[in-house]
């Protein structure tokens, strides 16, 4: 499991990680980059959990202070397809 609270960790590994850690956590103790908020932290495909479901624009602005409301908002609407994604949650979660 991550130590999300102790350590930073890289893009590649958060990815990989995604569906046994909490969205917001993502948010509190990690820094971001745009793409990775659009395509995973305001994807409700990876919003598995009730407090992530309530995460907004605000909410990541919040947390990710070095993030540019009008950056973010343009990402958000610019992104079209899952092209960076992971696996679904049934594929991963049938792994050994």
């Amino acid at each position: 499991m991550l130590d999300l609270y102790n350590k930073q960790y890289t893009r590649e590994t958060l990815k990989k990680y995604i569906y046994s850690v909490r969205l917001v956590d993502l948010l509190k103790t990690q820094k971001l980059d745009i793409t990775f908020i659009v395509r995973y932290i305001l994807n409700s495909k990876y919003q598995l959990n009730e407090v992530d479901e309530y995460i907004t624009v605000d909410t990541v602005l919040m947390y990710q202070k070095h993030i540019n409301r009008t950056q973010l908002i343009e990402a958000m609407m610019e992104y079209i397809s899952d092209d960076d994604s992971i696996e679904d949650f049934e594929t991963v979660s049938k792994k050994k």
